[in-house]
């Protein structure tokens, strides 16, 4: 009886094993995502402004919002005015330069024919040398007026929180007449042109994926799929432990990759939606 029933075992195992076998890992799952784009406020000023509302597509430079800029105005002006100054300073610096170069050189030659001492040459050249040095105190000062000038042009324009590339707004947190704090994010962006699937890879499939293999992405209620390639596979697990793993706890460990999706219809995909991922090299 004992011998009768082992034998029915060995018998079954020949069709037992092609079924374990069909646990395979693939297709591989994930979520749509965006890159996300965070803009922040560069000085704590109130909300004059938003041009756009959550869910707009926005063009890269497109306005979102606008901060007060009626103090940057006025800072602006007045470096603008000490700019003007220094540049008069300069004016008056090569003036007075002119002048004592050519009252050194006069009186350097009056020295030679004896009508004058040579302590009024010595006299001529300290005018010169303190003429020298005003001029390029006033350079200086120019350059110093012209910073200002070029720093506060930048602060101003930050005032206008613009989209640094074609995207979808996905949040303003702030509303007209807020006053976000310096850093704080005003406007969450997805970025519009690369949509991608995140996925988590099995161990068991680690060293057969890289970068640049060509995958489709599937996605609930669309009939057809979408060209993709990988461009990003994590090193390291998403599970790292700090001891040696058996071939079981291997097979727990999973990567992080992103799989872009290519082609122009893409930029309306929901994000966060479920999708399923198809690498056909890996059915080989």
């Amino acid at each position: 009886m004992m011998k009768s029933r082992r034998l029915f075992v060995l018998a079954c195992l020949p069709i037992l094993l092609p079924a374990c076998g069909n646990d395979s890992p693939l297709p591989l799952v994930g979520t749509l995502e965006r890159d996300r784009i965070e803009l922040v406020a560069d000085a704590q000023e109130p909300i004059t402004q938003i041009a756009v509302h959550e869910g707009d597509t926005v063009k890269a430079g497109q306005l979102i919002l606008q901060l007060d800029d009626s103090r940057g105005r006025a800072q602006l002006q007045q470096a603008t005015a000490a700019r003007e100054q220094a540049q008069s300073r300069i004016q008056g610096a090569q003036a007075t330069l002119l002048q004592a170069q050519n009252d050194f050189n006069r009186i350097r030659l009056l020295v030679k024919h004896g009508t004058r001492t040579p302590s009024d040459l010595d006299a001529a050249r300290a005018a010169l040398d303190n003429a020298r040095a005003s001029l390029h105190s006033a350079l200086a000062g120019l350059s110093a007026a012209q910073a200002s000038v070029d720093d506060l042009t930048i602060t101003l324009q930050r005032l206008s929180v613009r989209a640094p590339r074609d995207a979808v707004v996905d949040s303003l947190p702030y509303h007209l007449g807020e006053s976000p704090p310096v850093h704080g994010v005003v406007a969450v962006l997805l970025d519009n042109n690369a949509a991608y699937a995140r996925i988590y890879v099995p161990e068991i499939l680690r060293n057969r994926i890289h970068p640049g293999m060509q995958a489709t992405v599937h996605l609930d209620g669309i009939a057809h799929g979408y060209p993709a390639s990988i461009r990003f596979i994590s090193s390291d697990a998403a599970f790292t432990p700090y001891y040696a793993l058996t071939e079981r706890d291997r097979g727990r460990l999973s990567y992080l990759a992103k799989v872009y999706l290519d082609g122009p219809d893409t930029g309306k995909l929901p994000i966060g939606a479920p999708v399923t991922i198809d690498l056909p090299a890996l059915r080989h």
